[in-house]
């Protein structure tokens, strides 16, 4: 299991000198004003996480702490804003794009924090980075310039409330949908499952070094699928859970809630019974066909707020959740793939890569040994937890578990139709 408790700053490398005209860019027009001799504090807001989570193969001298910065001072405001104009499409963000704007980010947001910082020192701790969460913060200090980057000595470092552009907040709306008909699969003679045709596509796997909430397992990358898919419109019920595998695992029963907990082995022998019955691959989606369903193929940040509306959650906490179909389906139909449960995919819990893929599969050992052997799950929503969060899980945690099953096209689908 990951550790989730909130980041602490840490202390690393020294500070030089202090450079006036970028401190006065950022500062804006009044503390541009200052005397050069007498640097003045500004404060920025931003997400504040190690350096070596946002790289693609990190030093040990890359391990040092960064904010992205997203707030605090008219210029951080005003870059905000132009990269917002120029890089961040009203119809949202495809794969490229999403990685244009993380890069202007980078280019234009990102600071470092000097070693030296007596916020830094103050706190005591040694590094200990991949296992602490990004922390929304407000850094107060002195900018400078140095060798190409942009470098922030801390006096202050305490946590604050981010708020991001509204048009990363809007709901995601699909940039193709697929013109093939639903799949019933059959569960019994009178009982079907609706999968849904999922298009081929490429997004921007993760979360985006800017945002916040951000963990080190969720690093972003190209991810293309170029298989069409189906991906059941809800995860499996009790009732179909018990029909097919003659049992129900469930703590509290009721036909309509998804089965919880099975064990791992149970779920590749359903899958196998309605292969054999149907005469269809059944499996488990891969970590990668989940997210990318989730998101209806966009590669817009995954901000847990803008998928409220279909957070099936109950009301106490991780105990249950609602019956399925009880909020909206996302944009491509797909119920309740946000809730207070993990859903179970077919990847080992691991870190996400940090290179683009095609078509990754990342399953268990063959040695499997039940609840010995970690998978990844998915969509628990929380206010610090993104669409993009994932945990390692085994057959019992602190938080129920479910699944929902893919079927494999036979053949390749009918193009994706663009929407307009």
């Amino acid at each position: 299991m990951r550790r989730w408790n909130q980041m602490s700053t840490v202390a690393f490398s020294r500070v030089m000198c202090m450079a006036a005209g970028v401190l006065a860019w950022f500062a804006g027009s009044v503390h541009a004003q200052a005397p050069a001799s007498r640097p003045t504090e500004i404060t920025l807001l931003g997400s504040v996480f190690c350096n070596g989570a946002c790289i693609p193969d990190p030093k040990p001298a890359d391990h040092i702490m960064v904010l992205y910065a997203i707030d605090g001072t008219p210029r951080v405001r005003a870059a905000v804003a132009e990269i917002m104009a120029k890089h961040y499409p009203r119809q949202g963000l495809d794969a490229d794009a999403a990685q244009e704007v993380m890069n202007q980010f980078t280019a234009q947001l990102k600071f470092y924090i000097s070693a030296d910082s007596p916020a830094l020192a103050a706190a005591g701790n040694k590094p200990n980075h991949y296992c602490n969460p990004a922390a929304a913060s407000a850094v107060t200090g002195i900018v400078e310039e140095r060798d190409g980057r942009k470098w922030i000595t801390a006096a202050r470092i305490i946590p604050a409330k981010l708020k991001y552009p509204e048009q990363m907040l809007a709901p995601d709306k699909p940039f193709t949908r697929s013109d093939v008909e639903p799949l019933l699969l059959a569960v019994t003679d009178k009982l079907t499952l609706k999968c849904v045709a999922i298009p081929p596509g490429k997004f921007l796997m993760g979360t985006p070094f800017y945002m916040w909430p951000y963990y080190a397992e969720e690093y972003p990358h190209l991810v293309t699928l170029t298989r069409p898919f189906y991906l059941a419109e809800i995860p499996v019920t009790q009732e179909i859970f018990e029909a097919v595998m003659g049992h129900n695992p469930s703590t509290i029963k009721d036909p309509q809630l998804p089965v919880q907990d099975p064990r791992f082995t149970d779920i590749q022998k359903f899958c196998q019974i309605l292969s054999a019955k149907t005469g269809r691959k059944v499996r488990l989606p891969t970590d990668a066909e989940w997210e990318y369903a989730a998101r209806v193929g966009t590669s817009n940040p995954g901000f847990a707020e803008k998928y409220q509306d279909q957070n099936s959650s109950g009301p106490n906490g991780f105990k249950v959740t609602l019956p399925v179909k009880s909020k909206k389906p996302n944009a491509w139909g797909l119920y309740d793939m946000a809730s207070c449960w993990w859903e179970i995919t077919g990847d080992r819990g691991m870190y996400n890569v940090r290179h683009s893929e095609t078509d990754p599969q990342h399953p268990p050992p063959a040695t499997d040994a039940g609840n010995k052997m970690q998978r990844s799950g998915r969509g628990i929503l929380k206010d610090n937890w993104s669409i993009g969060t994932h945990e390692f899980i085994g057959e019992k945690g602190y938080a129920g578990q479910k699944f929902r099953v893919v079927v494999e096209a036979e053949q390749p689908a009918a193009a994706p139709i663009r929407e307009k």
